[in-house]
């Protein structure tokens, strides 16, 4: 973040110093802590408050930066502010993002959790990562957050969209201040102070209605950086302020280093910005009113060691620290992992070097080289934008290359095209489906068929059409949909906009829980204990009635529904597991396999359940489990081709060995000749 890049401010008018030696410490604090909360969230709690502690730093720097400079002319102001921006955030950020988008077009494969990386690139490149994380609801503690190597750079996009509304009140109170016009610096302060209310206000709202939103953006964070800024405006640089006076400063300090702590040892995620964010930033502004407040003449014993060299140095390096430990952490983890002690070691290492580098080749010199500060502000501004453009267009192009190399890598392994074309040419065509569709409806596990409603199409001179909203299961016998997915009866009326009688509808919705989460796996018998409760007993109830509504309804239109039943479910995630740089990962340590008595008592609650569906109103029942764990252990891998894409998603390659077995049912229903046993569809080759 901008904030961490703020060095020796350059003032024009003589000061009691001009770069702050204890800031530099703070920032130290700051990074330390979103690091160590980046590479385990137990060791501190609360460590992602760094961030707000950065901004606080980053108003009042910015503040003290232009008003201490001589404003000549509000076009001088803009330019000479907004090339200095260029100048220290543009170097690293382009470099982190051009070399880091490479990085990931090679290491991360095409999946859910890499979904969206590149373009997060994209976004970051113009200082609007935030308001794509937020459009894609893709929230910095959702479940692709940890996988995406550009995430952080949201911090940048509030403080970069910051800079486009504050330079216009500062020049108010500028011009003011160095005509020493009262009624013009006031009207500025009082623009800022109402808008720092404001904004205060409005993240007390927002955090509860809108969490995603009150964390990502502008409105409900301007306070933050603007609190540091009303610091300098109305106590720092004011001589003769009694908060000025040294003897309050070891009080002072307590109070902040007391706010902080307890931010970082208790802050939540539940109840963020508002109200934890209150502690952090201001036991931040106390610091620097501390850091800028030393006295003149010896120093403390406290104060030496907090601006020791190697404390200091952190600090300085804190902006390519924030930028790179994100990026290397990301990518261990998809690729050697970052579970183990010597692995959270190498982490910490590769992030030193890379920082330090990044400081001492890149950010440094522009600022520095000669021939650089000779040149033009509009220059310097311009030279930026073409830079940016240069940028957006190499991860532009990384992402294309991505793409190709993605479905390369997914041949044959996990789409056998030879196999598929062989399969296909190798099943008779008919007409049995013309004038009709087959759709698929549910959530990510109606689309993991995609692939079998493609080929039915094909060899029936049907349609298909896949309605599914991920993460929003219809008629998912487990439990109800969360609140925020669309009501059963809006997914009848988009069924029924799409369809006419006589097609056929697979309802089809994850139904198990999973046995592994995104870091590796779970208790497996507790998770027994879980769904054999009480509490699950009567949430499968309660959602079997809701779904035999659902499918009647769907039956009086005169529509053939197939209940889909649950697949196997791994631990390991053979998209993630499957090249040479993951073996070792603990995450996929598991292996491909999985044992088949388990799997059938975890899906044994939930299977009677849809038995009772089937039942009850007729619904075909179609279980593929036979065909994808005909015996023990079950396998996501079968010679060199895997089942899975990922932990519980099918594959091309397996939706080849249940294809024939749903064609057969597809047209059989079609022809009126379908077998039941119990409502089970159960065709000669999926018996056991």
């Amino acid at each position: 973040m901008t904030t961490l890049l703020e060095g020796k401010s350059q003032s024009t008018t003589p000061s009691k110093s001009s770069y702050i030696s204890g800031i530099d410490a703070l920032r130290a604090l700051a990074v330390t802590s979103v690091i160590i909360y980046h590479l385990h969230e137990g060791w501190l709690p609360g460590g992602f408050v760094g961030v707000d502690i950065f901004f606080a730093i980053s108003g009042y720097l910015i503040t003290k930066t232009l008003i201490e400079r001589n404003v000549t002319s509000a076009w001088r102001f803009f330019t000479g502010f907004y090339r200095r921006r260029f100048q220290r955030i543009a170097p690293a950020l382009f470099v982190y993002v051009a070399f880091v988008s490479a990085c990931t077009a090679y290491f991360v494969p095409k999946s859910f959790l890499g979904q969206g990386a590149l373009n997060t690139a994209k976004w970051a490149v113009f200082g609007a990562s935030n308001i794509q994380l937020v459009a894609s609801s893709d929230g910095y503690f959702g479940d692709r957050m940890p996988y995406n190597p550009f995430v952080q750079t949201w911090s940048l996009g509030v403080e970069e969209q910051f800079y486009l509304i504050y330079p216009i009140i500062l020049l108010l109170v500028g011009i003011g201040l160095q005509r020493s016009n009262r009624l013009l610096a006031g009207v500025g302060k009082l623009i800022l102070i109402v808008l720092t209310v404001g904004s205060l206000a409005f993240c007390v709202w927002q955090t509860k209605a809108d969490p995603l939103r009150s964390f990502y953006l502008l409105p409900s964070r301007f306070w933050e950086l603007s609190v540091g800024a009303l610091l300098y405006l109305l106590v720092s640089r004011v001589s003769g302020h009694r908060l000025n006076n040294p003897v309050h400063n070891k009080k002072v300090f307590g109070l902040g280093a007391a706010l902080i702590g307890v931010s970082l040892a208790y802050a939540t995620v539940a109840k963020f910005p508002f109200w934890w964010a209150i502690p952090a930033v201001f036991g931040g502004l106390a610091m620097i009113h501390v850091a800028h407040n030393v006295p003149e003449g010896p120093t403390s014993r406290t104060r030496e060691l907090l601006t020791s060299r190697p404390i200091v140095f952190i600090g300085k390096i804190s902006y390519s620290l924030y930028l790179w430990h994100w990026g290397i952490f990301v990518l261990m983890r998809w690729t050697i992992g970052i579970e183990t002690p010597a692995t959270k070691v190498l982490a910490l290492v590769l992030t030193l070097l890379a920082s330090w580098l990044s400081y001492k080749l890149i950010e440094t010199p522009p600022r520095r080289n000669s021939w650089v500060k000779a040149r033009p502000d509009l220059a310097v501004i311009l030279a930026g934008l073409l830079a940016g453009l240069l940028c957006f267009q190499t991860v532009t192009s990384v992402t294309a290359w991505a793409v190709k190399h993605n479905k390369k890598a997914s041949v044959p392994w996990f789409r056998d095209t030879r196999a598929i074309s062989d399969m296909l040419n190798s099943l008779p065509k008919s007409s049995v489906g013309s004038g009709h569709k087959v759709i698929f409806v549910g959530d990510s596990h109606a689309g993991h068929y995609s692939y079998i409603a493609k080929w039915t199409a094909i060899k029936t001179k049907s349609s298909f059409l896949m309605i599914r909203q991920y993460g929003c299961g219809f008629v998912n016998l487990m439990h109800a949909a969360p609140s925020t997915c669309p009501t059963d009866q809006d997914m009848i009326d988009r069924i029924k906009l799409s369809t006419q009688p006589g097609d056929i509808v697979v309802l089809s919705s994850f139904s198990l829980p999973r046995i592994a989460e995104l870091w590796g796996p779970l208790d497996k018998q507790a998770l027994l204990a879980g769904i054999r409760s009480k509490q699950s007993d009567k949430d499968r109830a309660r959602v079997l009635a809701s779904s035999i509504k659902s499918v009647e309804t769907l039956q009086s239109m005169g529509l053939h529904i197939v209940l889909a039943a649950p697949t196997p479910v791994f631990e390991a995630p053979p998209d993630r597991c499957h090249r040479w740089f993951n073996h070792n990962n603990p995450v996929c340590l598991p292996g491909f396999t999985t044992d088949r008595g388990y799997q059938l008592d975890l899906r044994a609650p939930v299977m009677r359940s849809y038995r009772a569906l089937s039942a009850k109103t007729g619904a075909v029942l179609w279980d593929p489990f036979t065909l994808l764990c005909p015996a023990d252990p079950c396998r996501s891998e079968v010679n060199n081709r895997f089942r899975y894409i990922d932990q519980h998603h099918l594959s091309a390659n397996g939706n080849m060995v249940v294809f024939r077995d749903f064609l057969k049912l597809a047209t059989s229903i079609w022809d009126g000749s379908y077998m039941r046993s119990g409502f089970v569809f159960t065709p000669a080759a999926s018996k056991s």
